[in-house]
């Protein structure tokens, strides 16, 4: 019980009170909203780290959890706001960056079990590292789309302007083609390392590598999204990287053995990192002056990414992990159907 409420709480909190958040944020000084989500980031950090019962760590978890969206969230669209029609590569190179935060996040709190350190030291060193982004935050100028000066009076309000939103088909079709990239992302990395284990029978060892490889392909596929948007639209390359990625994807799932499976992995993590940048890019597209209404009508599809690892684990308890893994390809040829469609030649 404790356990379930550490993670739904959270998230029940967040899907009602990040809106509110983003949709301010398309009225008021970005600035507010970022810097003011890093201190709650540090403070709920603190507070995690004191906490003596769940309900006081669920709560802090709560906090952090919406102060996240304010401050990465916003910080991201505030960057594809001064970035012009170049969105998709902007969102590629932060999507680069937070491959080094993957990364780290893991290994710091490996090197604070070793040093025989638990939890609370991690939430006490994440503060820490906090408060230094914090000061950076300070000192760096954020410009964004709102104003401290009065709101124009024939502009509509907030929520008159989140239902204009959900009458936008483009921008709600980007941003489900948006939700499905979570797929080939966390809950890929689960099945996979499942299937490497049990159809297998390979060692912990191989299940890291296959992963690393799948990072590793995410990571080149990134870094060469920027070329590729320099000679094609960025339709047409979204529609390339999705069909590549379910024919890798289906090559890896018949792969013989674990070195063929990792070597295949590589393939499908060069062509699914582009799939994310390049669709979110769109859905801001659709609204380039409402960067924070996109972010908050995106919550629309936070119950359906919610429901999908549940759904995807009955699957595999049911009829195999390779049949959940088959469903995952739903969302390259999803996207490919939408980039195809949405295309229109010069």
């Amino acid at each position: 019980m404790a356990t379930a409420m550490l993670f739904l709480v959270p998230g029940i909190v967040a899907f009602v009170v990040e809106p509110w958040l983003f949709l301010l944020a398309d009225r008021y000084p970005r600035r507010w909203f970022i810097r003011g989500g890093l201190v709650a980031m540090a403070a709920a950090s603190i507070a995690a780290a004191c906490a003596r019962d769940p309900y006081v760590l669920a709560a802090a978890q709560a906090v952090k959890w919406c102060a996240i969206g304010a401050a990465s969230g916003l910080a991201q669209a505030t960057l594809v706001d001064g970035s012009g029609d170049k969105r998709a590569r902007t969102i590629a190179r932060w999507s680069l960056l937070s491959l080094v935060g993957d990364l780290g996040a893991p290994a710091l709190l490996a090197a604070v079990a070793i040093a025989g350190f638990g939890w609370r030291m991690g939430y006490a060193i994440a503060s820490a590292l906090l408060a230094v982004w914090i000061l950076a935050a300070w000192w760096v100028p954020i410009d964004g789309t709102g104003s401290e000066e009065d709101e124009d009076a024939t502009s509509p309000g907030v929520i008159a302007a989140f239902k204009i939103a959900l009458g936008d088909r483009q921008l709600l079709a980007w941003l489900f083609a948006t939700a499905l990239c979570d797929l080939l992302d966390e809950i890929f990395i689960v099945l996979a390392s499942i299937h490497v284990r049990d159809d297998f029978a390979a060692s912990a060892a191989w299940q890291t590598a296959t992963v690393a490889a799948l990072i590793a392909g995410n990571a080149i596929g990134l870094a060469l999204l920027d070329r590729a948007l320099k000679k094609a639209s960025e339709l047409r390359v979204l529609a390339i990287a999705a069909a590549g990625c379910a024919v890798a994807y289906a090559a890896w799932m018949l792969a013989p053995s674990p070195l063929w499976s990792l070597v295949a992995m590589i393939p499908v993590g060069l062509c699914a990192g582009p799939l994310y940048p390049l669709a979110s890019a769109q859905a801001y597209a659709a609204r380039p002056e409402s960067s924070g209404l996109v972010l908050a009508a995106s919550h629309l599809f936070t119950p359906l990414g919610l429901a999908i690892p549940f759904g995807l684990g009955a699957i595999a308890d049911l009829a195999g992990t390779r049949v959940a893994l088959a469903v995952l390809l739903l969302e390259p040829v999803a996207i490919c159907i939408l980039a195809i469609r949405q295309h229109k030649p010069r």
